[in-house]
C-alpha cells in the first residue's frame, strides 16, 4: 500500500508549521475539491474571528501587550479598542470583509487578506515586521489543524458515499454548509 491519496498543506506568508495532513481514502476519484476548499475558507474565517475576539490567545497563546506609551495613546484616542484592532482593517481583511481575498480552483484556493488591502503595512508590523514585538495573526496548534481534517474527514466520506449533494458540517461548534456537487467521479 503506497502513501496517503490526499494529502492537504497549508502555505502561509509567513510560513507557520503545523498544519499538515493527510486522508488515507480514495481521493483519486475526486476531481473537484471546490466545495470543500469553499468549506475551509468558513472554518479560517471563523478561526479568525477567535483569535482576534481574543486577542490572539485563541491560537497564539495571546498577542504581546502594547507598549505603554502606545498604550496611553490608543486608550485615549480609540477606547476599548482591543490588541489587534485600531480602525478595524486588519481584522476586516482576514475575517472576510473589506480587505480581504479568497481565491477558489478545484484543487487549491487561498485566503487571507488581499495583496492591495490597506490594512497590510498595519498587518506587516503588527506580524514582526516593525520594532514591537510579534504578535501572529495566523497561528495555531494541533486542536485548530483538527477543525480542517475533521471537516475534510467528513467531506470526503460524505462526497465518495453519495457522489454530489449538499454537505452540512459541523467544525468546532460552527455549521459550514458546502452548496451542490462535492466531487466529480
Amino acid at each position: 500500500m503506497g502513501g496517503p491519496s490526499l494529502l492537504f498543506d497549508l502555505h502561509t506568508d509567513p510560513p507557520i508549521e503545523g498544519m499538515r495532513f493527510a486522508l488515507d481514502r480514495a481521493a483519486d476519484n475526486v476531481s473537484d475539491f471546490s466545495t470543500l476548499l469553499e468549506g475551509f475558507g468558513d472554518i479560517f474565517k471563523g478561526h479568525m474571528r477567535q483569535q482576534f475576539g481574543s486577542e490572539g490567545a485563541w491560537g497564539a497563546g495571546g498577542w504581546a501587550e502594547l507598549s505603554p506609551a502606545y498604550d496611553i495613546w490608543k486608550r485615549e484616542n480609540y477606547p476599548g479598542r482591543p490588541i489587534g484592532v485600531l480602525s478595524g482593517a486588519l481584522r476586516s481583511s482576514m475575517t472576510g470583509g473589506s480587505g480581504y481575498d479568497e481565491k477558489i480552483g478545484h484543487d487549491e484556493a487561498s485566503y487571507g487578506m488581499s495583496a492591495g488591502s490597506a490594512a497590510a503595512p498595519y498587518g506587516k508590523y503588527f506580524a514582526g515586521g516593525g520594532r514591537g514585538p510579534a504578535r501572529p495573526v495566523v497561528k495555531w496548534g494541533s486542536a485548530q489543524s483538527r477543525d480542517y481534517q475533521k471537516f475534510a474527514h467528513e467531506w470526503l466520506h460524505q462526497a465518495l458515499a453519495i457522489g454530489a449533494g449538499k454537505f452540512h458540517g459541523t467544525v468546532g461548534g460552527e455549521v459550514h454548509a458546502v452548496p451542490s456537487v462535492l466531487g466529480t467521479f
